[in-house]
């Protein structure tokens, strides 16, 4: 059977801004080839500097502090030892201000790692190896989560290898098998065939279309190939079990019922079929008829049930 697709990346992804900032540099454009963790841009935002060096310095002042608590919690602890030197509330107290001030401490390293993570995002690496496909940002644009109709900074796709996803109908569905090699083609080479392996399905049936996505996995080194292309794919079907096919011809079809005519005697039988792939003039069909069985090449629905039947053999 013929089904159309469309080819995908085999990764594909928006990149968007995590804070509010301005375009610094840009180091790519459409159609360039990047890697994993290429630097693509570069943001600014001088506010979120301001915090990290203010993050840093409470950072350091409550570790001091802690550090200088802890010191002296450790000369009182030792002091005690001595019977009476110091008393137990100063003691107390000394080791409740080691906790209080080493929370401070946890708490001021936690904002100040946090204020890293940040300024990080100003630097827009790759999450893979691709191709740019759309830059939509220029230096000195302001960008951010907060931006009205936010659209992605730059989308990258990964082409060497592709997907290629196709809705198979509900029927054809046990004779598609996994490693199933298909060929397809593309309007742009329509007189060059390309291959493809059957990877996954979705394992699903969609209640609209009554049919099951099929994803097909497609090596594309040479670049030839590019996302958003319409595929027509060639779909190989083959059956687990022998089945009956006959002519089309022997298939009558009303408001009521599909069937053929199968001659028991001298006396027709209307016998009801459903049918399946169809190919130069045949059609397969399910129903009670078995190998050997006669039945008119020519059906149609005037000859009724019980009908005797003159013919020729």
């Amino acid at each position: 059977i013929s089904l159309p697709g469309e080819l995908a990346g085999y990764y594909e992804t928006d990149i968007y801004p995590k804070v509010n900032s301005y375009v610094k540099t840009l180091f790519v454009d459409i159609g360039d080839k990047v890697t994993k963790g290429q630097l693509l841009a570069e943001l600014e935002a001088p506010e979120l500097s301001s915090k990290l060096n203010e993050g840093y310095s409470k950072y350091k002042a409550s570790e001091a502090i802690f550090l200088n608590t802890k010191a002296k919690y450790t000369r009182l602890l030792q002091t005690s030892k001595t019977s009476g030197a110091v008393s137990p509330y100063d003691l107390d107290l000394s080791k409740t201000n080691v906790t209080s001030d080493s929370l401070g401490f946890i708490a001021a390293e936690a904002n100040y790692r946090s204020l890293q993570e940040l300024v990080s995002y100003l630097k827009i690496t790759s999450p893979f190896d691709g191709i740019i496909t759309e830059r939509n940002i220029s230096p000195g644009a302001f960008v951010g989560p907060s931006e009205k109709n936010a659209q992605a900074m730059l989308v990258v796709k990964n082409e060497s290898k592709l997907r290629l996803r196709i809705s198979v109908p509900e029927k054809h569905i046990s004779e598609i098998k996994k490693e199933q090699e298909i060929t397809f083609t593309v309007s742009g080479y329509p007189d060059k065939k390309f291959t493809g392996k059957v990877t996954r399905s979705g394992s699903n049936i969609s209640t609209q279309l009554r049919s099951e996505v099929v994803e097909i996995e497609i090596e594309n080194k040479t670049g030839i190939l590019l996302p958003g292309m319409y595929a027509k794919v060639e779909l190989p079907l083959t059956r687990n079990e022998k089945t009956i096919i006959v002519p089309e011809s022997s298939v009558a079809t009303n408001m009521e019922r599909c069937f053929v005519i199968k001659i028991v005697g001298t006396k027709a039988k209307l016998i009801d079929v459903q049918k399946g792939n169809s190919f130069d003039g045949k059609v397969e069909i399910f129903g009670d008829i078995n190998a050997g069985d006669i039945i008119l090449k020519e059906a149609n629905d005037e000859i009724k049930d019980g009908e005797v039947l003159k013919s020729k053999i």
